[in-house]
């Protein structure tokens, strides 16, 4: 695919800047920042992208937001670098991309944990224990909410997906009785 090679060619440069300068979380997390505003932002894309805005009044406008939201020196070359060859809308790719290599780097996995309903922080803390031990590798979690659960919780960690959902339990109950009565 062509546009994540093109986000990650960015991504790998700007991991390489963060590594030597010593400060790759710190620009990670500004990466990410600038990332969720910029999607967050319709108005600020759409200013961006508008050819009828020159490009000094487009790069006043891009520097303003830099200034808002605390960009560091090293971040706002390479933000103002992305302006300049006109790739501010892959930013969210190269943070996602970023946050990749950061992952490799820490051997770190993620993991998506889906619940019927919110799960506390102990709740939390055990699964990502768990997942640790199974997995020996440190283990970020995201729990959301998904109501279409009836109970229990699905966890994706990569291609991985462990499903204790009581909805395939039910299923896979159901399966067994049918398997048996024959």
């Amino acid at each position: 695919m062509v546009t994540g090679s093109l986000a990650r060619r960015w991504a790998k440069a700007l991991f390489a800047i963060g590594e030597e300068q010593g400060n790759l979380l710190g620009l990670t997390r500004e990466v990410q920042r600038v990332a969720e505003a910029w999607e967050e932002n319709e108005e600020l894309r759409n200013a961006m992208s508008n050819p009828a805005l020159g490009r000094e009044a487009r790069t006043q406008v891009w520097e303003s937001v830099q200034r808002n939201l605390g960009v560091t020196r090293i971040g706002r070359n390479f933000f103002m670098l992305l302006l300049a060859k006109g790739r501010l809308g892959k930013l969210p790719a190269i943070a996602r991309e970023l946050q990749v290599l950061g992952d490799r780097k820490d051997n770190r996995l993620r993991a998506e944990v889906s619940t019927a309903a919110a799960i506390g922080e102990d709740v939390v803390t055990r699964l990502r224990m768990a997942l640790q031990k199974a997995t020996g590798s440190t283990i970020v979690v995201n729990a959301r909410v998904e109501p279409g659960l009836i109970g229990g919780l699905v966890t994706r960690i990569g291609d991985m997906m462990y499903d204790g959902s009581v909805k395939t339990q039910l299923a896979r109950a159901k399966e067994q009785m049918l398997g048996h009565g024959r």
